[in-house]
């Protein structure tokens, strides 16, 4: 009996001891899957020949599905009749009528990230299934790479295609899909695989619609000069451009307050306007007269309720009428402000200070003693009288001589302006500072070009903004060298952006399908040319293409 007892009393214990001992937690699954599906058969197999099936069956390791596919899958040549593709478990199954399938073709189903794991999502990427009607699949590849043509920069997602020169029509991009047909990576190339010997057309197109047609300047698109003829593996490089419009008009008009508007045009012409309907004291200002723009700004006084205007573009010889709902006046008077032309705070070097309004100011009515401009280290020139004129109806230049490097402060008092509708200026007072020449660099560029014709030299900053560019042409007697110094230039990282400027009218043009004219070739620097405070930096840069 002791024994017994001794026996239950232990097991008692041991029970407790483990109830103490036993730890609890959450159950974990393990590490996420990170392993994409993984095909595991396909009926008939991948790389058949004689084809004769109506449908393929694609069997993987673990439920799958399908993402995105219209935007994936690229079918080349293009089917005249689109397949059945559908999932079933682990399967990916494709139909399609047999008549849809060319004699002696190969025929390659790419279906990009389209295929992934129903649980994680991990994608089957550049997953591919190549068949031929024939006894050969075809083998001949065309690699290559889209860059914008503005910037020399790599375009992802751009559709290329290939036509076959049989149809050799200017217009096929318009009318018709191509035959053939991939897309772009993130690094901007491309590549298509398991094509025929032949001839070939090759487009690019930055295609908006899906439609796989170009659809006029609305897109980009790139385009070879001549035929490709392929015998062997070939590589190409497209530049994506948009051409100009053919024809001009008013996209939209803006009147953010009264009395100004401005009239945005789809592309840059050289335009006047006039008044059709406006009271002999009403008046419009143009801002910018003469100069090539596409967006017309104009101040206005004396009008009210709509503005009838005769757009008259000079560059393209037509005439437009516009009818701009002109802003109701607000009861009450308006206070009016004003800004300095200076950038972050700094007036550039050799500029006159600048006071602009956003009204139509009234010129004759100015109280320049409500104004004072103060130094932080000349004292004198708060004791100064403001020298001023006034160089359009809505910029007051202020003509005091400014030291170099130094901070100043603007303050004008209230009633010191008006505007042609009574309206008062609140107090201001501006901040602002010199540029010092000493602080400013200078870069000085050795070009040597391999051939006579016209460039445009332009040093971008790391916005891409045209800081300065400089035009060089070369006689036919002369040197392919040339120096360009670009003189007083802020500190900072730039590039240098060469436009082979063929055509001499100092801009960059870009291309024209149907005249077969492709944009202006750009050369960008590829190493980045850092300019310091007063200290000359020379590069020397040659140019071989």
């Amino acid at each position: 009996m002791a024994k017994q007892a001794f026996k239950i009393v232990s097991a008692f214990f041991l029970i407790l001891l483990f109830e103490k001992c036993a730890q609890v937690g959450p159950l974990t699954g393990g590490k996420p899957d990170s392993t994409p599906p993984k095909l595991i058969e396909a009926l008939p197999a991948n790389g058949s020949v004689n084809f004769t099936s109506d449908q393929i069956v694609l069997k993987f390791n673990e439920h799958i599905k399908l993402s995105d596919l219209p935007n994936q899958l690229i079918i080349s040549p293009k089917l005249s009749v689109e397949p059945d593709i559908e999932t079933d478990g682990k399967k990916v199954i494709i139909s399609f009528k047999k008549q849809a399938l060319l004699p002696n073709t190969t025929y390659r189903f790419y279906f990009g990230k389209a295929v992934i794991d129903m649980t994680e999502g991990n994608s089957l990427e550049n997953f591919e299934y190549v068949f031929s009607t024939g006894n050969v699949i075809d083998s001949l590849r065309i690699k290559g790479i889209v860059l914008n043509a503005f910037n020399n920069k790599a375009e992802k997602d751009i559709i290329i295609g290939l036509y076959n020169k049989s149809e050799d029509v200017d217009s096929l991009p318009y009318k018709k899909t191509p035959n053939y047909i991939t897309r772009s990576s993130e690094s901007g190339t491309f590549a298509f695989g398991n094509l025929p010997q032949g001839i070939y057309k090759v487009y690019a197109l930055a295609d908006k619609n899906k439609n796989y047609i170009y659809d006029g300047e609305i897109e980009r698109l790139a385009f070879l000069d001549s035929a490709l003829e392929l015998s062997t593996d070939t590589n190409v490089s497209l530049k994506l451009f948009k051409e100009e419009a053919n024809k001009v008009f008013v996209k939209k008009i803006y009147s953010p307050y009264y009395g100004f508007s401005q009239i945005i045009l789809n592309k840059k012409s050289v335009v006047s306007l006039k008044a059709l309907n406006k009271a002999d004291d009403a008046h419009i200002y143009e801002t910018n007269v003469g100069k090539e723009k596409d967006t017309v700004s104009f101040y206005y006084k004396n009008l009210s309720d709509t503005l009838d205007l005769v757009l008259k573009n000079i560059s393209f010889k037509r005439n437009d009428t516009v009818k701009i709902q002109l802003p109701k006046i607000k009861g009450g008077k308006k206070k009016i402000s004003a800004t300095l032309n200076t950038y972050l705070g700094t007036l550039p070097l050799n500029t006159p200070l600048q006071l602009v309004f956003l009204n139509w100011m009234d010129t004759s009515n100015t109280d320049i003693t409500k104004i004072k401009l103060n130094s932080k280290t000349d004292s004198l020139i708060g004791e100064e009288k403001i020298k001023y004129k006034w160089i359009n109806i809505n910029t007051l230049q202020i003509s005091n001589k400014l030291k170099q490097g130094s901070q100043y402060s603007l303050k004008v008092d209230t009633i010191a302006f008006f505007d042609v509708s009574g309206n008062k200026n609140d107090s201001l007072m501006l901040a602002f500072q010199t540029e010092n020449e000493n602080e400013l660099g200078k870069l000085s560029l050795k070009l040597l070009f391999n051939k006579k014709q016209g460039y445009l030299v332009q040093l971008i900053n790391e916005q891409e903004q045209i800081i300065r560019e400089q035009f060089v042409s070369f006689s036919l007697s002369g040197s392919n060298a040339t120096t360009i110094d670009f003189t007083n230039v802020t500190p900072g990282t730039y590039q240098i952006k060469i436009v082979f400027d063929v055509n001499e009218n100092k801009k960059w043009d870009t291309g024209n399908l149907n005249s077969k004219i492709q944009p202006e070739h750009v050369f960008i620097y590829p190493k980045s040319i850092k300019v310091l405070s007063d200290w000359e930096i020379e590069e020397e840069i040659l140019i071989k293409e």
